[in-house]
């Protein structure tokens, strides 16, 4: 569930900039100005993962709150890395053991 995590975090900071981007073409900063707030949440779901192991209780909350909050910040663009990470958080909160 670790390499799940990281990869929702390295895709929450690319989308993040990729809606940065895609506003910067339209001239329109409706979703640019909280692209900052998308590529934190995605270094916290990156950190996290780093503590998946370690601390599973606090490190499925910080993947819970790093999706809402990149969800919040750059909506569509963020679905994917979000349910990355909340799949992580919920499989390790959980208590179960994986197994492969």
């Amino acid at each position: 569930m670790k390499t799940v995590a990281t990869v929702g975090g390295v895709f929450g900071i690319i989308a993040s900039l990729l809606a940065m981007l895609f506003t910067l073409i339209d001239d329109s900063y409706t979703v640019g100005n909280f692209g900052l707030l998308g590529i934190a949440a995605g270094i916290l779901g990156i950190v996290g993962a780093v503590l998946l192991n370690k601390k599973p209780k606090l490190a499925g909350a910080l993947l819970i709150v790093a999706a809402a909050v990149g969800i919040y910040g750059v909506l569509l663009y963020f679905l994917v890395p979000g349910a990355l990470m909340l799949i992580a958080a919920f499989v390790k909160m959980s208590g179960r053991r994986e197994s492969y």
